[in-house]
């Protein structure tokens, strides 16, 4: 796999250089991975998936629009200082929803503490390019689950749970999810 045309266009798109001045040479505190890597794996993901230009504009600013006080902060300058496609902000704000309606505290152990259980299931909602931008944040954030936290991370229980959950929801196999890892991996590997 090549980085294609599309991932190209979104690298060039405002909303990813939004993200880009956002994280800087941020990183990720458990891990030490960049923070702007999460979002070019997920434009990888994407590409893989054949997502709009539209979902992968809008993953490149979810971070941005995903917690409420991110809402609050981002929200408001970003949509003064940017041109914003409102189709492309209706993705972020139903990605938003959609993730936001079932957080790693849906999973918890049982009554007898001796089983990780799951409160209801996720759901990805009607729209195919947010389905797309869930599975990119799923398999991306799972990724790196594994490499970095599994095991020693206090809630490895329950986030391997939570994240069975959301593959399940996103009809994504182990087959799919390990495709799709392998193609950041070569992407990366070329780079």
């Amino acid at each position: 796999m090549i980085v294609t045309e599309d991932i190209v266009r979104a690298t060039w798109s405002p909303e990813y250089q939004a993200i880009r001045t956002h994280y800087a040479d941020r990183i990720a505190k458990g891990s030490g991975v960049a923070l702007l890597q999460r979002i070019d794996e997920g434009l990888i993901i994407l590409s893989e998936l054949d997502a709009t230009e539209a979902a992968m504009r809008a993953f490149c600013l979810h971070p941005l629009f995903q917690a409420d006080e991110d809402l609050i902060h981002h929200g408001q300058d970003f949509m003064n200082s940017v041109d914003a496609d409102p189709f492309v902000i209706l993705l972020v704000m139903e990605f938003r929803s959609r993730a936001n309606a079932w957080p790693v505290d849906r999973v918890h152990r049982s009554p007898d503490g001796l089983r990780m259980v799951a409160d209801g299931c996720p759901s990805t909602g009607p729209l195919e390019a947010v389905k797309h931008m869930l599975i990119a944040d799923k398999v991306q954030q799972r990724k790196d689950f594994i490499r970095h936290h599994r095991g020693k991370h206090p809630g490895s229980d329950a986030l391997d749970l939570y994240f069975d959950r959301w593959l399940e929801a996103l009809d994504v196999s182990l087959t799919e999810y390990e495709e799709l890892c392998a193609a950041i991996d070569i992407v990366r590997a070329r780079r």
